[in-house]
């Protein structure tokens, strides 16, 4: 069993070291800070690979239950026996070689059958993020690793990867969201860049911590539940997808704690890598009297530093990281918090377009956070510093065509995707009209034999339909061509490798969904169709809820929140790829699509030299 805390609590004892050290001199301080706040084991490549072993198994820890104070043995599924899995450490060009040991438990003998989340000890292994192969033993999500069986997992890095933070998870669609609850996943750093933000000096100097948010969950008992076999929505009460949930344990975590403290001088600059790696929370993370500077959006480097006003949050959605420069003021104690979601009104990214609520629904048969939740707390003292903030132009990442080649070429295509949800009190006038033609399609046999009522899709925007002749105002619109919820065998799109499409991303829901996709990153250029004042490249990004309708109102009058981007296919790297709502609740029950990457000649699995990149 590990302990995840302390009988004293971090705060109190970093206090009391801090009064014992008060006569010590600058280094043994030093010495002293660097270890209160407590990081997940780093592992780090050598002569060009990275060989580790990662075991799944459930264990139990130990750790601060926040609402009572009160120490609480857990058992869940994670790696490496903690519940925060340790951070790996690469450079562009070499080998992530992992031998996947899955000890976890047996997967239950009766299940439903059919769509429904099945086989929920079996995983796989993502690397959130990379640029990389998604095909044979590399970035995967395709492959099944059953209890009791190893598999390898090896991934060749690029010589030209972008340098930043990235993380790893399982992926075996219908069974990530337990390994979420768990703390099964980890930090994946790529550094070594020449030109990265490691040269510009003020980032070079600053000291540099790893903060892995994440958002454990169990039942009273300290057990992660299994779904409920019997379900028949996705939401509350008895018949919940997530029903053994409802009186459970919510731990909101920072590297597998809930007390964590951190030491700064007045004056210190320090680089803080920050992934939210909640199964569906959006974090809005501020700092008490202090502003935070915003350098990298999902490991990959804005065109310059975008400083943020005091203590205004800036929002991570499941799956997004940020790499932030924190410059310490006047002594004292400060909190790092994720606030209230409901408190205040923020936009996506920073880009301070249609600020709003940024609520996120994970299922209500999930407790709430009690907010402001304290991720750390932030202790300035020590003898004063004078380090400096960069100004001016940021490297741009490394393995990406440039802003300008992205914006000033010609899509080869345009295409359009949306969130649309069926479900709950609607009736016919108040819900999608392409509920009632997918209802019919997804009828009990495809949910294993018992009624499934609730449609949480990905869909085609460009396949309306047809009107129904009928008038039927249960299914206004028939003939759907695509699907809406996942089908391993139809994708919904094929792409040509080394092309640059556009695409918008829809949400016709009244809550935020993370979009997400694999290998390739790509450009936000637009938020609700206004246009960033510089474009951002992100691999995940909130889409907007939609608005002009109160909640629980008739969605078709409301506005659908967006996001419109621009994205490259690297012709390296062609094959079957994923994209999805990163709330993982979500896509376990179907909110994702396939996509292939093909050649131009048809193909998916021709070689292609790197000199027919698109790079400028």
């Amino acid at each position: 069993m590990r302990i995840n805390g302390s009988l004293l609590g971090h705060l109190s004892y970093a206090l009391y070291g801090f009064f014992l050290l008060s006569a010590c001199s600058d280094n043994n301080q030093d010495d002293y800070y660097d270890k209160v706040f407590i990081e997940p084991e780093v592992r780090r490549s050598s002569d060009g690979i990275l060989s580790t072993t990662l075991t799944a198994a459930v264990t139990e820890n130990t750790i601060q239950y926040v609402e009572t104070g009160e120490l609480v043995t857990v058992s869940t599924p994670n790696f490496e026996a903690s519940l925060v899995g340790p951070t790996l450490i690469v450079n562009p060009g070499d080998v992530l070689s992992i031998k996947m040991i899955n000890d976890l438990p047996d997967n239950p003998e009766n299940q439903r059958g059919g769509a429904f989340p099945d086989d929920p000890y079996t995983i796989n292994y993502h690397s959130h993020g990379l640029n990389v192969s998604p095909e044979g033993l590399s970035d995967n999500p395709f492959r099944h690793m059953d209890p009791g069986s190893t598999h390898d997992v090896v991934i060749k890095l690029p010589d030209d990867h972008a340098c930043g933070t990235f993380w790893y998870h399982p992926h075996k669609h219908g069974s990530i969201s337990m390994p979420f609850f768990g703390g099964m996943y980890g930090l994946l750093i790529v550094t070594g860049c020449s030109n990265g933000l490691e040269s510009v000096p003020e980032v070079a100097a600053a000291k540099e911590h790893f903060m892995v948010l994440g958002s454990i969950r169990t039942d009273q008992s300290g057990d992660v539940p299994l779904y409920n076999e019997e379900a028949t929505q996705f939401s509350a009460g008895d018949s919940g997808l997530w029903a053994d949930y409802r009186d459970g344990l919510l731990f909101m975590t920072n590297n597998g704690l809930t007390d964590q403290t951190l030491f700064m001088r007045p004056g210190e600059v320090q680089r803080w890598r920050v992934l939210n790696a909640a199964a569906g929370l959006n974090k809005l993370i501020s700092l008490e009297s202090h502003q935070l500077h915003i350098v990298s959006n999902d490991g990959l480097t804005l065109s310059e530093m975008k400083t943020l006003a005091l203590e205004e949050p800036f929002v991570l959605g499941s799956g997004n990281r940020v790499d932030m420069l924190i410059k310490a003021g006047d002594p004292g104690i400060y909190l790092l918090q994720a606030i209230d979601p409901n408190s205040v009104e923020v936009s996506v990214s920073a880009t301070g377009i249609d600020p709003e609520i940024r609520r996120a629904r994970v299922g209500a048969n999930f407790p709430n956070p009690s907010y402001p939740v304290t991720l750390a707390t932030v202790i300035v003292t020590g003898e004063e510093m004078d380090m400096s903030l960069p100004s001016g132009a940021l490297p741009a990442p490394d393995g990406l065509p440039s802003i300008a080649t992205m914006l000033n070429t010609e899509p080869k295509e345009v295409r359009n995707v949306g969130f649309e949800i069926c479900g709950g009190q609607q009736s016919d006038e108040e819900r999608l009209p392409s509920c009632g033609w997918y209802y019919q399609e997804y009828d009990t046999d495809y949910w294993g034999g018992i009624e499934f009522n609730t449609l949480l899709m990905m869909r085609n925007e460009d396949d309306q339909g047809e009107e129904n002749p009928d008038g039927d105002p249960a299914m206004p619109r028939i003939n759907y061509t695509t699907e809406g919820l996942f089908a391993m065998n139809e994708p919904m799109f094929e792409m040509t490798a080394g092309s640059i499409e556009e695409w918008t991303v829809y949400n016709y829901t009244f809550s935020d969904h993370p979009f997400h996709i694999h290998t390739n990153a790509f450009l936000l250029t637009e938020v609700n169709g206004t246009e960033l004042d510089t474009p951002q490249w992100h691999d995940t990004i909130l889409v907007p809820a939609a608005t002009g309708v109160a909640q629980g109102g008739n969605i078709n009058d409301a506005t659908p929140g967006s996001i419109t981007f621009k994205t490259y296919f690297n012709p390296e790297y062609p094959g079957e790829i994923l994209m999805h709502c990163h709330i993982i609740t979500h896509e376990d029950i179907g909110m994702m699509q396939k996509v292939d990457i093909i050649e131009e000649t048809g193909h998916m699995h021709v070689e292609k030299s790197r000199e027919n990149r698109i790079i400028h």
